[in-house]
């Protein structure tokens, strides 16, 4: 499968929507590492903010935490920096649950697909690469250790996978 860098770059900037976003990040494990999964589903929590998200070995989902991509969004950052962000760390979560467990493992991995198929100047490859406080310092601010039991499933996630009609 061949993959045409500036159009996978357009479609990320201009993604709308987790399950849009995350359809790119499958291509791009598939084209690159020829791994795929299906049945995935994506939860939004109120995790402690020095968790970005993860993925529980075993399941079927990826809990991202709702208050920093708040956060994120309150700070007015670009759609380009908000799709780069999640774009990355869905990345990051979709490489654990295809069996990745070891964490600079992925790390490594995520660094390495974001520098080759998005470039070292997209916002993507700057939080692959960076701290999230250097990336984002603002989200500091947020400092919460509490977690909430309110946690959301997000319905349009990994549609395409989908083989019934709701």
């Amino acid at each position: 499968m061949n993959m045409n860098i500036p159009d996978f770059v357009k479609k990320l900037d201009e993604a709308d929507g987790f399950d849009e976003l995350f359809r790119l990040v499958k291509r791009v494990v598939e084209t690159k590492l020829g791994l795929r999964r299906a049945g995935l589903m994506l939860i939004l929590g109120e995790i402690p903010s020095f968790i970005l998200a993860y993925h529980e070995v075993g399941s079927n989902s990826i809990v991202l935490n709702r208050r920093v991509l708040r956060a994120l969004q309150s700070l007015n950052r670009s759609k380009r920096e908000i799709n780069g962000y999640i774009f990355t760390v869905l990345l990051h979560e979709y490489l654990h649950t295809l069996g990745f467990l070891e964490e600079r493992t992925v790390r490594i991995i995520v660094k390495s697909l974001t520098r080759e198929i998005l470039g070292t100047n997209h916002p993507a490859y700057y939080v692959a690469n960076e701290d999230i406080l250097k990336a984002f310092p603002e989200i500091a601010t947020i400092n919460s250790t509490e977690l909430d039991n309110n946690f959301e499933i997000v319905k349009e996630f990994d549609s395409d996978s989908v083989t019934y009609i709701n």
